[in-house]
């Protein structure tokens, strides 16, 4: 697929935002700085390996969201001795682990794929105001649940509720796309 710079430097330039995106879920009210560190590399491992990985688009957009999944859940796991607040830590993890894995979840896959951005965009413009709301919140803001549900003067565990409702109906809404 890319097997010269220019072709893998254009295909870097099309990844990156969406992959940056994706990462910061994981680093919430830590060091955003990190995320960029993570997706470099992810990008440079594949350009490491770039004879090795298939040239599906499909496939390779997959193998990117793992890399950076199980990166970030590598580094929250490092870091959870030294984080101030561990019960907030581990929640995050938790959370992360159920819902932002790309192999179990397609939306989180979809979400950061620019070629689906559009139809994310119009699922999530279907959806109840409420659930809108807090998706948006959570997903494109990177708010925490604890945050959203200050902001919004609802519980925990109703935005847990919303990010619930919404995921399923995105998997729905977007399962042929």
């Amino acid at each position: 697929m890319f097997l010269d710079r220019e072709n893998f430097n254009e295909f870097c330039v099309g990844k990156y935002p969406g992959l940056i995106a994706y990462a910061k879920l994981f680093m919430r009210g830590m060091d955003s700085e990190w995320a960029e560190d993570v997706v470099q590399d992810v990008l440079f491992a594949v350009w490491r390996n770039r004879f090795f990985i298939s040239g599906d688009p499909k496939r390779i957009h997959a193998y990117l969201m793992k890399s950076v999944y199980n990166r970030c859940l590598n580094y929250l796991e490092h870091n959870r001795s030294k984080a101030k607040n561990k019960e907030e830590l581990a929640e995050l993890l938790s959370f992360a682990r159920a819902y932002y894995n790309p192999e179990e979840d397609p939306v989180i896959q979809a979400l950061f794929d620019r070629d689906l951005r559009k139809a994310i965009d119009v699922s999530v413009e279907k959806l109840p105001s409420k659930q809108q709301e807090v998706f948006r919140l959570s997903y494109f803001e990177g708010k925490s649940h604890k945050e959203i549900a200050d902001i919004l003067g609802i519980s925990v565990r109703t935005v847990d509720a919303h990010i619930y409702s919404a995921l399923k109906s995105l998997r729905l809404s977007l399962q042929n796309f």
